[in-house]
């Protein structure tokens, strides 16, 4: 039996560990399940192809959260992206197994807030990041951080009593 490369085998740990922080941040930004696949791809090939060398684990984690941000303003602001008709696509909640309803209904609320919100709705509450952490991943001070998950949750109370 060979072994493996170690930039290989790093590689499928960082995949392992962090799958679920890269593709939930994608699916959440990005119009589509398929450019979420597209995102998850690219993130990790330029990890792997840059080879980044971190002080800390969070650190790693930053950058992956950092560039998948990145990725996906890139998809939303295409040329591609602004210029195609969706109205015949999938309903993307189809396309996403939820445990429960409520859970369907959270995911398709925070999906319609605009872009700097469900960022920050991802990191803090999804992810359990600090205001702090959300702060400098997304390249804001903390109060602005904190004004957005206040318009988030106000928009979202607005939506479900309506």
């Amino acid at each position: 039996m060979q072994n493996k490369d170690p930039k290989i085998k790093d590689l499928e740990q960082t995949i392992m560990k962090y799958k679920r922080t890269v593709y939930g941040i994608a699916l959440t930004q990005l119009n589509s399940k398929h450019e979420a696949d597209d995102v998850f791809q690219e993130v990790f090939l330029l990890y792997f192809v840059k080879k980044p060398d971190f002080d800390s684990e969070n650190a790693k984690r930053a950058w992956l959260i950092r560039t998948t941000l990145y990725k996906c303003r890139q998809y939303n602001n295409s040329k591609w992206n602004t210029h195609t008709d969706k109205t015949n696509e999938p309903d993307e909640n189809r396309l996403v197994d939820f445990e429960s309803e409520s859970d369907a209904e959270l995911y398709a609320a925070v999906k319609q807030l605009p872009q700097k919100l469900r960022e920050a709705v991802y990191l803090h509450c999804f992810l359990g990041l600090s205001l702090n952490e959300c702060a400098q991943l997304l390249g804001v001070g903390v109060s602005a951080v904190s004004m957005r998950l206040k318009k988030a949750e106000r928009i979202l109370k607005e939506r479900s009593e309506g």
